[in-house]
């Protein structure tokens, strides 16, 4: 599960996207998040709650669209006018999305993850690329030339896409050690804004 096309409207609103599942997510300024499946009935709501004097984290609440408390109208509107504008041709589209999804459709059949499991925890754009953080511990990394990093930390694993869009798996430790220079200046940059990011507890930052 990655995101395959995003809307940075973060000036006024926050983060619209949509998942290689078609699943459609708001990462919202105020830091809660929506999500929906494509054809769904409900939603999924979450909010960050202190669980300690020290720590947060994001508690989920499902909701059906015909069903819903009131005060959240706005940003249902608000999910369905960012999906309607993402499954359009003028959105940005990840590099990986057209070339990534055919091969992958068939194992996301068997592997896909729980509905309402999978959204955007955190983002952050920088001068030369937008990062995700997701729920599923994916962190992708889409550059302005098009290239493309995906990091697993379940199974340590490298996904690179090039700027011809052709696409590569290996190790995390083989990735740090090869001779693709273009990919390891790439997992350098992704090492350096992951950490920047985990230690920045806004929704998004600029470097």
């Amino acid at each position: 599960m990655w995101v395959t096309k995003w809307v940075d409207y973060s000036t006024k609103y926050g983060l619209g996207y949509l998942l290689s599942d078609q699943s459609a997510g708001v990462f919202f300024n105020d830091s809660t998040k929506i999500v929906a499946e494509d054809k769904g009935s409900c939603f999924y709501y979450y909010e960050r709650k202190a669980i300690s004097s020290s720590e947060k984290q994001d508690v989920l609440t499902k909701y059906q669209f015909n069903e819903f408390p009131k005060e959240l109208q706005k940003k249902v509107t608000l999910l369905e006018h960012f999906k309607s504008y993402l499954q359009s041709s003028t959105a940005q589209q990840s590099a990986s999305h057209k070339h990534a999804e055919m091969e992958l459709a068939e194992d996301m059949k068997s592997l896909k993850p729980p509905a309402g499991s999978v959204y955007v925890k955190k983002w952050m754009r920088t001068r030369h690329a937008i990062m995700f953080r997701l729920s599923n511990k994916i962190v992708q990394v889409n550059f302005q030339d098009h290239t493309e990093i995906l990091l697993n930390s379940d199974n340590r694993l490298v996904t690179y896409v090039n700027k011809k869009g052709e696409r590569s798996i290996m190790p995390l430790s083989q990735a740090l050690d090869s001779n693709n220079q273009e990919m390891t200046k790439r997992l350098k940059y992704t090492k350096d804004i992951l950490t920047h990011m985990l230690n920045n507890n806004g929704p998004s930052s600029s470097a």
